[in-house]
């Protein structure tokens, strides 16, 4: 392999990952490759800048250039060619490029139609081309570019001197899917607290109901969390800002009691939320036993609601939360071993044991009525009396 090969081969992914991130790419810009043994390279074009696109007037000067002594041509169009079908079929473009006379151009205006109005040659449409003759300029739509080998290979033994170039009339890809940009805020994004005591997750926003709005009041997913300690008792304050709204903070208070020894439980979640100048207050309780031990954490897969009468309600998907004994800032905020709120028998459980009994039963039931089947235990004998077998027996 030349040395320009290998330099292509560690320079083509490159061009693309930069040239994903250009501002000057467009819709009518798609990628050029050009080879043959009556290239030579030269300084101008060796060096391809990715940032640049090549205008329909610079690639036109070019081909005049370098297709002065009109040399057979073959011109592979696919319909939609972009720089990572370059790059997904670089091993098959690479066995061909056998020599240090190939051009690379990442982005060029209109490059089908360039070549299409070149005046000095022959220019003919083909599904398949063998052989060409100089002055002729042949184009040959293709759908895939494993097929180009072949046709490389077929066309340089009937035309050593033939140029081959490779593009596409359009790029499918646009501007807005190359660009890397900040995702927007989505509704579903998880939700995380992690203070020195608590570690608290939900899979999505906190959703709060209450009788002020219509709509269910989705918070923020930054809050300002706080701890308070008490006897028996850890509270874990959240607060949320609000902007552009009548409800401008809300804040829940999670008590967590250790009411036995080792074990903690969350029942109570206080809701204060501030209109203006008014302070609501309310105390929303949940069904779900929220109970687990010192060292684990707790989770639960349903939807845990703390409300109060059904006017205010507080969701929490995919809950799971970890108090932990001691303050510690260097622990990692990874949970241990969670107790679930499903319990150990589950409905497939039952189902389970259910189906498991029927088939056991019926089982036993044939095993008994084959060990309960009577065999013949005396047989005629031809030179003897019969056997008589009387109605007792």
């Amino acid at each position: 392999m030349t040395r320009f090969r290998s330099v292509f081969s560690l320079i083509l992914p490159i061009l693309t990952i930069l040239f994903q991130i250009s501002l000057s790419c467009a819709d009518n810009a798609v990628p050029v490759v050009m080879w043959g043994d009556q290239l030579k390279l030269d300084s101008e074009t060796k060096s391809v800048n990715p940032f640049l696109k090549t205008t329909r007037k610079e690639f036109e000067s070019f081909l005049r250039k370098k297709l002065e002594s009109l040399p057979p041509v073959l011109v592979c169009v696919k319909d939609n060619l972009c720089i990572e079908d370059l790059v997904k079929h670089k091993q098959h473009l690479h066995s061909i490029t056998t020599d240090d006379s190939m051009y690379y151009f990442p982005a060029v205006e209109t490059a089908v139609n360039v070549i299409e109005d070149l005046p000095s040659y022959n220019t003919t449409y083909a599904d398949y081309t063998d052989s060409l003759s100089e002055g002729q300029l042949s184009i040959m739509a293709i759908s895939n570019l494993d097929i180009i080998p072949e046709s490389y290979k077929t066309i340089k033994e009937s035309s050593p001197n033939a140029i081959v170039i490779l593009t596409g009339r359009s790029c499918n890809y646009r501007h807005s899917e190359r660009m890397k940009r900040n995702a927007p805020e989505d509704n579903n994004s998880t939700f995380t607290v992690q203070t020195d005591r608590v570690m608290l997750y939900s899979s999505q926003r906190l959703a709060l109901k209450i009788p002020e709005e219509t709509d269910v009041i989705l918070l923020p997913l930054r809050s300002t969390p706080t701890e308070e300690e008490h006897a028996k008792e850890l509270i874990l304050n959240l607060q949320f800002n609000e902007k552009d709204s009548p409800i401008f903070k809300h804040k829940l208070s999670f008590k967590f009691e250790n009411k036995s020894t080792g074990y903690y439980t969350l029942k109570t979640v206080n809701y204060e939320y501030f209109i203006e100048k008014t302070t609501n207050n309310q105390n929303l309780t949940t069904n779900t036993d929220i109970v687990f031990p010192n060292k684990f954490s707790y989770h639960c897969s349903k939807n845990i609601t703390f409300q109060m009468n059904g006017t205010y309600v507080l969701s929490i998907a995919d809950l799971q939360v970890q108090v932990f004994s001691n303050k510690d800032p260097k622990r990692k905020p990874v949970f241990s071993y969670a107790y679930d709120c499903v319990g150990f028998t589950t409905i497939p459980i039952w189902t389970g044991i259910f189906v498991t009994a029927i088939l056991a039963s019926i089982l036993m039931w044939g095993l008994a009525m084959i060990i309960d089947i009577r065999t013949m235990d005396r047989f005629d004998d031809p030179k003897g009396k019969t056997i008589t077998v009387s109605a007792l027996e």
